[in-house]
């Protein structure tokens, strides 16, 4: 069955879910393969935000290793960002998404579905932890909300 054209839509599309999208790639060159991110940036060196906040990589460009344009030319897997999975019918086979860039609500059809949404920071119930200046790092949009606190505020002291 490796060999059959399926649709499969992956929800999540950093590490997890674009491995998985290769691998479905690898699996069947006919397949159509559908990646669902919610953020705004797709395969990207997520362990590598610290350096970059740390400028010990130089550019927010070499975080990122693909885009959804070179998925498609090289790989042929379609790629939407800003698109949130809101609700999954398991008897349709369908996901429900919202386009954050459009505000547009529409269903995907799926015979595979893959969830790779990733994980949320714990943000342990400390005193102040809700004040502003207050960031987790998760992704990219992170990385740049924390440099335009840094800038706003000109701070010059963090603590980790």
């Amino acid at each position: 069955m490796a060999n059959s054209a399926k649709k499969i839509v992956i929800v999540g599309g950093v590490a997890g879910g674009m491995s998985a999208a290769a691998r479905a790639r690898r699996l069947s060159e006919n397949s159509e393969i559908v990646v669902l991110e919610k953020s705004g940036y797709v395969s990207y060196a997520n362990c590598g935000l610290p350096y970059y906040l740390g400028r010990e990589i130089a550019k927010e460009t070499d975080l990122i290793l693909q885009t959804p344009h070179s998925l498609l030319a090289r790989f042929n897997i379609d790629v939407r960002l800003l698109s949130e999975v809101i609700d999954i019918d398991t008897k349709l086979k369908a996901v429900t998404v919202k386009d954050h860039a459009t505000d547009r609500i529409y269903q995907e059809r799926f015979d595979d579905l893959v969830l790779s949404m990733g994980a949320a920071p714990i943000r342990p119930r400390l005193p102040g932890i809700d004040l502003p200046g207050q960031f987790t790092l998760r992704g990219v949009e992170d990385i740049q909300a924390i440099e335009k606190w840094i800038e706003i505020k000109k701070v010059t002291r963090i603590a980790i």
